[in-house]
């Protein structure tokens, strides 16, 4: 495979990627997060404009609000992540999303989905080499993870945004932030029955 030297990276601890990136989440990274800090979702997010995003990326996780299309990212405050603390750690790290648990690996694959290709995300910066690499098949099966529930986020995402579009069409108050976690909180109740 193309990359696999990249297997021994190690964070170094530096923090610039809690400073530099936004990270998008799904429903179970939010709940997730929610759960394990015992804080409220909308304490923990914020909602970015499509100006501000790769659309080509994320087109199909922005969430239509009043304001327009956002997309729902990990909250920042004076220039990093809020959960990035003064000795660069994460004070949610068990409790990550997960693209924060795969940062900064990118699996590339072939049609039949074996993974072809491993990249950095940003090749130069941060991080050391380490001498027990990092476990393909685990990183492969994080990955596998990641991309189905962002799959069944974007589900959830087109389902909100058609009835916003109804609710346009019927010239009825547009639902928010609020009443998007509000439908995000109903679907995890109904998921647990």
């Amino acid at each position: 495979m193309i990359g696999a030297e990249h297997l021994a990276f190690a964070c170094n601890g530096c923090g610039d990627c809690c400073r530099k990136h936004r990270v998008a989440l799904t429903h179970h990274d939010l709940d997730r997060l929610a759960r394990s800090l015992g804080a409220p979702a909308a304490a923990l997010i914020e909602w970015l404009p499509a100006d501000l995003v790769d659309l080509d990326a994320v087109s199909a996780s922005m969430v239509l609000l009043p304001a327009g299309p956002r997309l729902m990212v990990l909250a920042h405050a004076r220039g990093a992540c809020t959960f990035l603390d003064t000795d660069n750690r994460c004070r949610a790290y068990a409790a990550r999303p997960l693209d924060c648990q795969l940062y900064p690996f990118v699996l590339e694959r072939a049609p039949d989905q074996q993974v072809t290709r491993l990249a950095l995300f940003e090749p130069a910066g941060c991080g050391e080499l380490r001498p027990d690499a990092t476990n393909l098949e685990e990183l492969t099966q994080a990955d596998d993870e990641r991309w189905a529930r962002q799959l069944e986020y974007q589900a959830l995402v087109a389902h909100f945004n058609r009835l916003a579009r109804h609710r346009a069409r019927l010239r009825h108050r547009p639902h928010g932030a609020p009443e998007f976690l509000a439908f995000l909180e109903a679907t995890r109740a109904r998921a647990s029955r």
